[in-house]
């Protein structure tokens, strides 16, 4: 799940910066501000760890990867070779950093100013380790989103090229990349998905998008799927952050240590009870970011300024 959610920062943002080319401060920080305000509130009103909430220091962190990487020489960003370029150099330095080095090296010395070694709630070995463990699991995914969407267009040139074909070898077309795809899901299910889970994180920066890509392309096999969605996934996937969020105060208690129990002894009643207040209290949160955002961080660089620093000072 958190490998999708990763890839998918990667694919988002591109694809936004790459249309959009708006790499303006307001942006920026409305970004940041709908990754990071109910964290920051929770860590600051039950006074936790940010590394607690770690999938929003892994979004955080590699939107900023993306935002890098796109804003430099953004002007040519639409040429043929140069982002593919950054991407081979963005590569490069996951693998230098993640692949070859170890936690006590280039690692270490990139975040030594934020993380430490010391024991906190929720990073028993440190915030350090917590992050290096975390950010291993999904460090190829990122850039795999990145080249996804960089080869989108001619995805989509595909897709219409193969529709224009006769039925016959419309079919033959989809079904030979489907059952290349199906393949290696197949040789994921019968592998690594079958490991412990010791053993499965070793693999799962590198084969974990392997459901994720043959979901993509089954899901839009044909122009009917393409054109069909099914609102109630697109009205759960708006909420995705706040319900992962909630899930540790709500739908459980006490970080996650203990279940909420409103009726005792009816534990089916007492969850669905449970469910509803979470998905209700989340989606009321999700609503009440945006409308802040709106407020303290307009399209107006001075103001956004302004409204970050009386809140650092009001902290």
């Amino acid at each position: 799940m958190i490998t999708c959610y990763v890839w998918m920062t990667g694919f988002g943002n591109f694809m936004f910066f790459q249309k959009t080319n708006d790499y303006s401060l307001p942006r920026i920080l409305q970004m940041l501000w709908r990754l990071n305000f109910l964290v920051v509130f929770l860590c600051l009103t039950h006074s936790n760890n940010y590394i607690l909430y770690y999938i929003c220091p892994l979004h955080t962190y590699y939107f900023l990867m993306v935002l890098l990487v796109m804003y430099i020489g953004n002007d040519r960003n639409h040429t043929i070779w140069w982002m593919r370029k950054k991407l081979g150099v963005l590569a490069l330095f996951i693998y230098v950093v993640w692949d070859c080095d170890n936690y006590f090296g280039i690692f270490k010395f990139m975040h030594q100013f934020l993380l430490s070694d010391e024991s906190v709630e929720g990073a028993t070995m440190g915030t350090m380790w917590e992050w290096y463990f975390r950010s291993w699991l999904d460090h190829w995914s990122v850039l795999l989103g990145m080249i996804f969407a960089t080869n989108y267009p001619i995805t989509m040139l595909w897709f219409r090229k193969i529709e224009a074909r006769s039925k016959r070898r419309r079919w033959m077309g989809k079904l030979a990349v489907a059952f290349g795809m199906l393949y290696a899901l197949r040789v994921w299910v019968k592998g690594p998905f079958t490991y412990a889970k010791i053993q499965y994180n070793g693999t799962n920066p590198y084969f974990g998008f392997i459901p994720l890509v043959t979901y993509i392309f089954l899901r839009n096999l044909t122009p009917t799927l393409r054109s069909h969605s099914m609102e109630l996934l697109h009205e759960i996937g708006k909420t995705t952050l706040e319900t992962y969020l909630m899930q540790h105060h709500i739908w459980l208690s006490s970080n996650s240590k203990t279940v909420l129990t409103f009726l005792p002894g009816w534990p089916r009643i007492n969850l669905a009870l449970v469910t509803c207040i979470y998905v209700l209290i989340s989606r009321k949160v999700h609503n009440l970011t945006l409308v802040l955002r709106e407020i303290i961080l307009p399209d107006d660089r001075a103001t956004c300024i302004r409204s970050i620093a009386a809140i650092v000072v009001a902290i």
